[in-house]
Order: structure tokens, then C-alpha cells, then sequence
């Protein structure tokens, strides 16, 4: 994409201080940047009519913690870091399905004994499948450091998990297989920095660089506290403290909507660096990616009030 990186020391929960917007070598025109951004769009809106009550099980909270902070350790970028989010919730959810479909069709006694040892199983491998996401997202990115099986290896056994390389590699395959190999999927980041690139052209004035950081970190905290940050934002919406399965089933289309996360970040960025600009970002936002301004506010403030609270 437009933006171009070069290797740095990274920070976790914030973005590289190695991150260019406007290159002039590898920038790309308004235009460009805007037939991407309607791409994305029509991807969102796919995601959100496909979206299921499981998604998301596996990507938020303590999951999200570790694979930010295994991406860290072998200092990769936001890009890959949300990335081996996406690619883990999904490989997580089929690969589940899968196992206890298995279960339902093979087994013909004592299911839920076998069920259990499968369970038991899936947890020691957990480590080993953020890693193999982790290294399928370094793979697929611009970002040139890419992780190699034996940093994998050696990095499992700081935890005594001892996986020989060919094991490593298995784990790798085992995710590719599982997601049809359908693993070059757009994460939050990319729309995020599409729409920085957008902006930077119209608002010359913007720090973009700081606004893409700042928006990074508030997204951190919406990963690691996903189920408040949504919670919050359905009480200011409906006026109600707690969900009927009704609602919670309409609300998927809220919590699984990438575009309306990732605007709402830009907007409370934007409030915290210059509060005189924030009418006027809102403004554009709403029309490149017709998105309800009264939503955006709405997601903007939960953001704000939870930054204020930390």
C-alpha cells in the first residue's frame, strides 16, 4: 500500500516510529487511495451480512494481548500484529466447528468424554497456533522481517513447550489448510492508514503520523477490552443496561463493522491532538465512507470517556 516502512524497535500498543505517509516514492495518488478504500468498504460490508455469533471469540481480550505481545518479541508490525488477530480468530472458529462436527458424525459413544480430551488438546496447541498466525501475517505483509521456524522453536520454549521445527511447520500448514488458504484479508489497520493517506491529502495540516499512533494505541484498548467498549457503546445507543439474544444478535453487524471501529478511532484521535478540526474530520469521514455522523460521535465519546478512565 502507500504507506512504506522500514525496520524499527516498534513499541507495543502504539505504531512504529518508522511509518511514512505521502512518500514520495511509494505514495500513490487520491484517486487510487479512494478506489481502495471503496474495495475495502464492499469487503466490510461482505464481512458484516457474513458475520456469526462466534466471530470474535478468539480475537479480543487475552488472545489479542498475547498475539500483540508475541509480534513484540519479534518486533513486527501493527499491520501484522492485527493481522495474525484476524487470521487466528478465523483458523480458531473452523477449526473448532471442524473438530466437534468430527465428534457429532464419528463418535458414536461417550461424546462428550472425547469432546473433552479434544478441548484439553486444543489448549496446549494454543501458543503454538497464535505463532503460526503470527508468522503467516509476517509473511504477508511489506514488513520484511519475517518469522523462520526456529525463532518459533525457540521462542515456544522460553514457555517449556518443546516443538521440534517440522512440528512447526505442520501447525503452519494446518492453519493455511483450515482457511482454504484464504488468508489475504484486510485488517483494521490497513483501512486505517487508507483513510489517514486520504485525509493527509485534504488536510495538509493534520499531523497524520501522530493521529495514525494515537489511533493504534485506542485500538489497542478496544481489542484487549472489546466486551466494555461494545457494552458501553449499546447503553449510550439504547439507553439499556444489558442485551436481550435479540439484540445481541442485530449488535454483530455493530462489533463486526471494521470501518465504523476505525473511524471512530480517527475522530477521538483527532479530538485529542486539535479539538478545533474534530467537526470537520467527522464531516469527511461520514462521506468517504457513508457511515452515520451521529454514530461516529457516539463510538468517538465511548472512546474518549474510557481514555480518560486509564
Amino acid at each position: 500500500m502507500s504507506v512504506s516502512r522500514r525496520n524499527g524497535s516498534g513499541n507495543i500498543f502504539g505504531s512504529s516510529p518508522d511509518i511514512y505517509f505521502q512518500h514520495k516514492i511509494t505514495g500513490v495518488t487520491k484517486e487510487i487511495l479512494l478506489e481502495w478504500l471503496s474495495s475495502l468498504n464492499d469487503e466490510n460490508e461482505k464481512n458484516i451480512s457474513d458475520c456469526y455469533p462466534s466471530m470474535g471469540i478468539f480475537k479480543y481480550g487475552e488472545f489479542a494481548e498475547f498475539i500483540f505481545l508475541t509480534c513484540e518479541k519479534f518486533k513486527l508490525s501493527d499491520e501484522v500484529r492485527y493481522l495474525a488477530v484476524e487470521l487466528f480468530d478465523r483458523f480458531m472458529n473452523k477449526h473448532t466447528e471442524e473438530l466437534y462436527q468430527h465428534i457429532l458424525t464419528s463418535i458414536k459413544n461417550k461424546k462428550k468424554k472425547y469432546w473433552h480430551i479434544v478441548q484439553e488438546r486444543m489448549q496446549k496447541q494454543i501458543l503454538l497456533r497464535i505463532s503460526s498466525c503470527c508468522q503467516i501475517a509476517s509473511k504477508l505483509t511489506s514488513h520484511y522481517k519475517v518469522i523462520i521456524n526456529s525463532q518459533i522453536r525457540n521462542f515456544l520454549s522460553e514457555f517449556d513447550l518443546n516443538y521440534s521445527t517440522e512440528s512447526i511447520l505442520q501447525s503452519e500448514i494446518r492453519v493455511l489448510k483450515t482457511l482454504n488458504y484464504e488468508v489475504s484479508t484486510a485488517s483494521p489497520v490497513t483501512s486505517l492508514e487508507i483513510i489517514l493517506e486520504i485525509l493527509g491529502f485534504e488536510f495538509p495540516d493534520l499531523d497524520i503520523k501522530i493521529l495514525h499512533m494515537i489511533s493504534v494505541k485506542i485500538m489497542d484498548l478496544v481489542y484487549l477490552e472489546h466486551k466494555t467498549a461494545y457494552h458501553q457503546l449499546f447503553k449510550r445507543v439504547t439507553g439499556q443496561q444489558h442485551f436481550t439474544e435479540s439484540e445481541r444478535e442485530k449488535f454483530l453487524s455493530v462489533t463486526n463493522n471494521k470501518m465504523f471501529l476505525v473511524v471512530s478511532l480517527i475522530a477521538a484521535a483527532t479530538y485529542i491532538i486539535d479539538k478545533t478540526s474534530t467537526d470537520k474530520i467527522i464531516d469527511r469521514l461520514c462521506m468517504i465512507t457513508s457511515i452515520p455522523m451521529e454514530d461516529i460521535v457516539d463510538f468517538t465519546v465511548i472512546h474518549l470517556q474510557r481514555i480518560s478512565k486509564v
